[in-house]
């Protein structure tokens, strides 16, 4: 069988380009540090590695819900803690006016004080968050969720504008939590069980120096209602806090599969890029050499 010399150069030149492009591929794997450049090399990784992503990119967005709805319900546990704080002074007060040593000039001072923590009152259940929205506006964060009715009344009358809707954040696969509490649910509501009209109407009643005790029992009821709303706050911090810790031990557990899967094995690939080299410079130097042989140069 004859070879000719055409065909002799073509396959040396095929096969040296062949070693050129598994060093080049296996040098592009060292740089990046992965063991797939293409699905083609492993269609089923590739396949789980594009799913591994995903979940993880997921997680991290339950975690970033998390952030959100940790941060909403401390300022709001924050704030109820103050507020709470601000009813228990008031609560003194409406005791110390019930006092028969009191005169009426020492009840106006006492109705005095309570106003001004009834506008405290208002002021931080008026609180906005970080993004400027209302703490107890329900979902429209827009809005003030309490202002005093204009014409004045006496007892004054508070008018609430938010709705009662809570918002739904989702922090796991199959949880969600809601983010804090429309007003009326904490505060009461104009006519009923409104806690400034509450405090307002014991003011108006040592202004008149005539204490009544069912307006402190009111008081002390929509104090328990805050308690609760505060006890249910911290109920969904912790729970909050279970799920961040279930998503960090997810991601972590994700990310360890994902390096498993996709990342090159640096030993095993210089190993390999050391052989492919020798592979080449040998390839090379049998194509010099058969380029070299000739009948001529023996005649």
């Amino acid at each position: 069988m004859r070879i000719s010399t055409a065909w002799a150069q073509k396959t040396g030149t095929q096969y040296m380009l062949k070693q050129q492009a598994a060093l080049n591929q296996t040098q592009l794997k060292l740089s990046s540090g992965k063991r797939i450049l293409t699905p083609s090399e492993d269609p089923r990784a590739a396949v789980q590695i594009v799913d591994i992503k995903q979940k993880i990119k997921q997680t991290e967005q339950y975690q970033e819900n998390v952030n959100t709805a940790k941060q909403r319900l401390s300022y709001e546990e924050s704030s109820l803690q103050n507020i709470i704080e601000s009813i228990h002074r008031i609560k003194e007060l409406g005791i110390q006016g019930l006092n028969d040593t009191n005169s009426a000039n020492n009840r106006l001072g006492i109705a005095a004080e309570l106003d001004q923590l009834n506008e405290q009152l208002i002021s931080m259940a008026n609180t906005k968050n970080s993004n400027g929205e209302y703490l107890f506006s329900g979902f429209l964060t827009d809005k003030i969720p309490f202002t005093e009715r204009t014409p004045a009344t006496i007892p004054a009358t508070f008018d609430y504008a938010g709705d009662d809707n809570q918002r739904q954040i989702q922090i796991g696969p199959t949880r969600t939590i809601t983010d804090g509490n429309p007003g009326q649910d904490v505060f009461g509501t104009s006519g009923t069980d409104s806690l400034f009209e509450i405090v307002d109407e014991l003011s108006t009643d040592l202004k008149n120096d005539n204490p009544q005790g069912g307006t402190l029992d009111k008081l002390t009821t929509s104090l328990e209602k805050i308690l609760t709303v505060q006890a249910t706050i911290g109920a969904r911090l912790n729970a909050i806090d279970r799920q961040d810790s279930l998503n960090q031990d997810t991601i972590l557990s994700m990310q360890s599969v994902l390096s498993e899967t996709e990342d090159l094995d640096y030993a095993e690939a210089i190993s390999k890029f050391n052989l492919q080299s020798v592979a080449l410079q040998a390839a090379q130097q049998a194509y010099t050499k058969v380029q070299g042989l000739s009948l001529f140069n023996y005649l």
